[in-house]
C-alpha cells in the first residue's frame, strides 16, 4: 500500500483536514481481470439481486502530513471493487479502499452502530454507519468527504449534521487496504432515546440499508465477530476497557 504514515503510527491516526484530488487514471488491475470480473458479478447479482453496480470512488496513493490526508482518487464500479476486495491475492497494485464513516455518540458517550440488514454487502455485521465515494461526493474535481458523511449518516440513520455537535477533524482507521475517514458526532440525547429516533426512522423507510442500532458501552461489549475489523480498531481506540 502506497500509505505514508508517521513513525509508529497504530492503526488510528486523527488528522485536521482531508484533501481528495480526483484524476483520471485507468486500472490495469480492472483491465486484466474484466472477464472474470463480469463473471463473478453474475454469480453476485444472482445470488443477490439487491446490489447494484454504479460508479465509486477508490485511492491510488495517499499520505498523511502537516495532520493533513491527502489522496488521488479515481473512478471505477461496485462490480470491480467487489471482485477486487474479494481477490486480494490477485491485486498487485497500490490502490486503498478510501471511505467515509460517522461516530455518533449519545449524551452519556455511548457509540450507537449499524447492524446492516440482509441483502446488504455486510448483512448482519455489526458497525459505525459509513459508505463508498460515489459521484455525488466528488465536486471540480475534488471529494467532499464531509457531504459523503453526511450523505451515509442521513440515508442509513436519518440523523442530519444540525441535529448533532460535530467533534474536531477526522478520525482514520488504517487498516489493510481500506483507510476509514470518521466523523466524530455527540447528540444530545441519552442512548436509549437517541436509538429509539433512529428506529423510528428505519421502520419508516422502504429498504432501510440497516435492521437494528446497536449501543455499545464499553470494549467489553464488542461483538468481534460481527465487527469489521477497521471498526474494530476504531471501537477499541475510542471505548473505554
Amino acid at each position: 500500500m502506497v500509505l505514508q504514515l508517521p513513525t509508529g503510527m497504530a492503526g488510528i491516526q486523527r488528522v485536521a483536514r482531508c484533501e481528495l484530488a480526483v484524476e483520471q487514471w485507468e486500472w490495469p488491475f480492472a483491465q486484466r481481470h474484466a472477464m472474470a470480473i463480469r463473471a463473478g458479478w453474475e454469480e453476485q447479482q444472482a445470488a443477490n439481486p439487491k446490489m447494484f453496480d454504479g460508479p465509486i470512488y477508490l485511492a491510488r496513493t495517499c499520505a498523511i502530513n502537516d495532520a493533513t490526508l491527502t489522496a488521488a482518487l479515481f473512478r471505477t464500479d461496485f462490480k470491480t471493487f467487489l471482485f477486487w476486495r474479494s481477490h486480494p491475492e490477485l491485486a498487485a497494485d497500490d490502490v486503498v479502499e478510501v471511505f467515509g464513516g460517522s461516530l455518533i455518540f449519545s449524551a452519556e458517550g455511548h457509540l450507537l452502530l449499524g447492524q446492516q440488514a440482509a441483502g446488504n454487502l455486510n448483512s448482519g455485521r455489526v458497525y459505525p454507519p459509513c459508505g463508498l465515494i460515489d459521484d455525488s461526493d466528488v465536486h471540480d474535481g475534488r471529494v467532499d468527504i464531509d457531504a459523503s458523511i453526511a450523505r451515509e449518516l442521513r440515508e442509513e440513520t436519518g440523523l442530519t449534521p444540525d441535529r448533532l455537535l460535530r467533534g474536531e477533524g477526522y478520525v482514520l482507521a488504517c487498516v489493510g487496504r481500506q483507510i476509514a475517514v470518521s466523523i466524530e458526532w455527540r447528540s444530545p440525547l441519552p442512548g436509549h432515546r437517541l436509538r429509539d429516533a433512529i428506529i423510528a426512522d428505519l421502520n419508516a423507510q422502504v429498504q432501510p440499508e440497516l435492521e437494528d442500532i446497536v449501543i455499545v458501552r464499553s470494549q467489553a461489549e464488542i461483538e468481534a465477530a460481527r465487527t469489521p475489523e477497521h471498526a474494530l480498531a476504531l471501537l477499541h481506540s475510542l471505548l473505554p476497557a
